[in-house]
């Protein structure tokens, strides 16, 4: 009997190391994925830092950001900082807690969006009268506008390959996506519907565009197939869906969910179209971006 029991404990040992075992190999094997977002407290707007995986969190240091976007390293984000008399892009460096201001008018500037090359920040303002799109290095030189038009450009997301950023436009009549080229500056017109189509996010792949639109009378969350032209509903009810991101897997895509006046962020899987909430913690949350560790 107690040879059996020796036995048994024994075999129990082993099965529990090999568990210990496969959970820390496949910790290896897993990539931590983390996110910046916008959350309120007091009613002001604050960026929080959250490592998903080992459930850690980083307030910024300072107040008024929003609309987080992080370098390809992951050692700075871009942001939007709220000010008196409108808004600047602002880089904030993660390691050492410094700020650097790349925008100094007073005017909206807004929707930062690093370039997967790290070499640029594309952000939306309306600096020179018009809404247009810009370029600027993430030292705070070399600020470019792209699209020198009287009508309203807004909300950059880069191509994986940075050489085009796709954009919302009202140059149309109603706000359609488009399509900028950096080499050439030629512009392709990407959705044509009366409803609004706004807040692309170009898939990991290239090879599809996330958005958000009114098409179904509610703000949805859609899919354009680029090569095709395609348009397929993702998530469609009649909630207030808005500001997709794709997870950097290109498996998902996370978005801000309107609930009774509190705004939550949902994950959708793209192929099952299972949805659920990414619980970060907070009562709200919006503005959501995606870094995942190499």
């Amino acid at each position: 009997m107690r040879r059996s029991l020796l036995l048994l404990t024994a075999l129990t040992l082993a099965v529990i190391s090999l568990l210990m075992l496969l959970r820390a190999l496949l910790g290896m094997l897993s990539t931590p994925s983390i996110v910046a977002y916008m959350t309120l407290e007091t009613g002001l707007p604050v960026v929080i830092v959250h490592d998903l995986a080992h459930k850690l969190k980083k307030r910024l240091d300072f107040d008024f950001f929003t609309e987080p976007s992080f370098a390809p390293n992951g050692a700075r984000l871009a942001l939007t900082a709220y000010l008196n008399f409108g808004s600047d892009i602002v880089v904030y460096d993660l390691r050492h807690a410094r700020l650097l201001r790349l925008t100094d008018s007073v005017a909206i500037a807004e929707s930062p969006a690093w370039s997967p090359d790290g070499q640029w920040i594309a952000f939306a303002s309306n600096r020179e009268g018009d809404n247009n799109i810009y370029i600027v290095r993430p030292n705070g030189s070399d600020r470019r506008r792209l699209t020198p038009h009287r009508a309203g450009d807004r909300q950059p997301a880069w191509a994986p390959d940075s050489r085009s950023i796709a954009f919302s436009s009202n140059r149309g009549g109603g706000w359609d996506l488009y399509r900028i080229e950096l080499s050439s500056g030629e512009v392709t017109r990407l959705t044509e519907h009366g409803a609004p189509d706004t807040s692309p996010d170009w898939s990991p792949d290239g090879r599809r565009i996330v958005f958000a639109s009114g098409r179904e009378g509610a703000s949805a969350i859609y899919l354009l197939e680029l090569a095709t032209g395609d348009v397929s509903p993702l998530v469609v009810t009649s909630r207030y869906d808005s500001l997709p991101k794709w997870t950097p897997d290109g498996r998902a895509v996370s978005f801000a969910r309107s609930i009774d006046g509190v705004s939550r962020v949902m994950l959708v899987d793209v192929v099952s179209k299972q949805v659920r909430r990414l619980e970060l913690d907070e009562v709200s949350a919006d503005a959501l971006a995606w870094w995942r560790a190499d």
